[in-house]
């Protein structure tokens, strides 16, 4: 890993137990899915993600390497140029004892990589069961990558508990938001369209897939949903950076009437050569 200007191995990584990572959940990250050893809309991802350190009154102080030569030399000596990798940035405001959230000139910055194994075919073939998960809304931060991200994992724990494989999160205000991991796009009658809530992550997949739909001619309406909405449409996805476009099967046991597979290969091909062919630009 790399760790505050360093590479390091991960079992002489050391950070404070009173960075207020480890004790508040006072930072962000991102992840990042690699190909051919290339993180994919890199730059994407450090725009949220500066987005967010300027938003909580962080920001990184000292000389910053580059970021893809960084990313590249990880997974180099971790032997992943090979395949695909997930890549993980963690920023926190590091030690600090002031109250409320101090303005941070040391925060604490690391960078990892790890072997990512995409899901098989066949999982992408049959697509996800969805559950709708009630027990709580989408918190204030969801429009931040933020490391308290305790909701979204119980959210995902009851639909595990149901059987499913990923939670529909709604707002506030019973609208439909994202999933706890990505985000949705939806076709109802031929049209595509994608939850639109104050209380959700700008999906860096949602972007690139909204531009190549249009490129062919498609364009994709952001619009508020309830439930009902999401259940009434033919075709849903989840889309995020690790996975890319998986299929929904069912959502809440409600199978729905063309998961588009075959569509949802085509486009999640477009993507990750997209996202290849920018990082090689770069």
């Amino acid at each position: 890993m790399w760790l505050n200007g360093g590479f390091l191995s991960s079992d002489k990584a050391c950070v404070s137990t009173l960075d207020r990572g480890f004790l508040y959940g006072d930072g962000f990250f991102e992840t990042i899915r690699a190909e051919k050893g290339r993180p994919l809309y890199l730059r994407e991802h450090l725009e949220r993600l500066y987005h967010s350190l300027a938003y909580f009154r962080m920001t990184l102080a000292y000389n910053m390497p580059r970021w893809a030569d960084v990313i590249s030399e990880l997974i180099r000596r971790n032997r992943l140029a090979r395949g695909a990798a997930s890549v993980k940035i963690m920023v926190t405001r590091g030690v600090d004892p002031g109250p409320g959230m101090p303005f941070s000139l040391s925060p604490t910055i690391n960078i990892s990589v790890t072997r990512y194994t995409p899901p098989p075919p066949e999982e992408y073939g049959n697509g996800w069961d969805l559950h709708i998960f009630r027990g709580a809304f989408s918190p204030p931060l969801a429009p931040h990558k933020s490391l308290n991200y305790l909701y979204h994992l119980s959210a995902r724990q009851a639909a595990i508990d149901c059987g499913c494989r990923e939670a529909v999160l709604l707002d506030r205000n019973g609208k439909v938001a994202e999933t706890s991991a990505g985000s949705l796009l939806a076709r109802t009658a031929g049209r595509w369209w994608t939850p639109k809530s104050a209380y959700q992550l700008p999906g860096i997949t949602i972007r690139a897939v909204r531009s190549i739909l249009s490129d062919a001619g498609d364009e994709v309406e952001s619009r508020a949903a309830r439930p009902k909405d999401l259940l009434s449409a033919q075709t849903v996805w989840v889309l995020n950076s690790l996975i890319g476009i998986m299929p929904v099967a069912q959502i809440d046991g409600q199978p729905l009437e063309d998961p588009a597979g075959a569509e949802a290969a085509r486009v999640r091909a477009l993507l990750f050569a997209k996202g290849l062919a920018g990082a090689a630009g770069k």
